[in-house]
């Protein structure tokens, strides 16, 4: 009886950890002035999130590859933003980068790091891949050249056709 109830209260504590994590909702400015929720993008279905700095080379290396997979997929129901944590000293050259490189995915500042912070965010590149739902899918803590392809696959995998 005594191993009965180890191997349930194991399966239970286990069933409890691998259930999907949902996201809190979010709101934060975006580089033209909007303010821009977590869930408002929800609605219209899957997000993939991706924290970034001025400072992290790998970070404007995901960036150029985000821009590829937004191109491919943004007629697709899915979302694709980034998040810049630089400091608020550093707004006007995140919005003059952004506008050089010519991205067109959505661009949110988080100067205080709080939202990065949040959602358990350690590291740069920092990304987040969440269901219409709003639970977590998959979790990337680097970016390597080569990394987009896993990233279209994960995201591709949330396309309803």
């Amino acid at each position: 009886m005594k191993q009965l109830y180890l191997i349930l209260s194991f399966l239970f504590i286990t069933n409890i950890y691998s259930q999907p994590k949902l996201i809190p909702d979010f709101r934060l400015e975006s580089i033209s002035g909007e303010k821009v929720s977590l869930y408002e993008l929800l609605r219209t279905g899957p997000v993939y999130i991706n924290f970034w700095a001025m400072w992290c080379v790998p970070c404007r290396a995901e960036l150029k590859a985000l821009q590829q997979i937004y191109n491919e997929i943004k007629y697709k129901g899915v979302n694709v933003i980034s998040i810049n944590i630089d400091s608020p000293r550093s707004t006007s050259k995140v919005k003059s980068f952004i506008a050089g490189q010519k991205y067109t995915f959505p661009v949110l500042l988080d100067p205080n790091q709080e939202v990065f912070k949040k959602l358990n965010g350690y590291n740069l590149p920092y990304s987040l891949l969440i269901d219409r739902d709003g639970k977590l899918v998959k979790v990337r803590n680097s970016y390597l050249p080569g990394d987009e392809r896993e990233i279209k696959k994960d995201i591709q995998s949330l396309i309803k056709y």
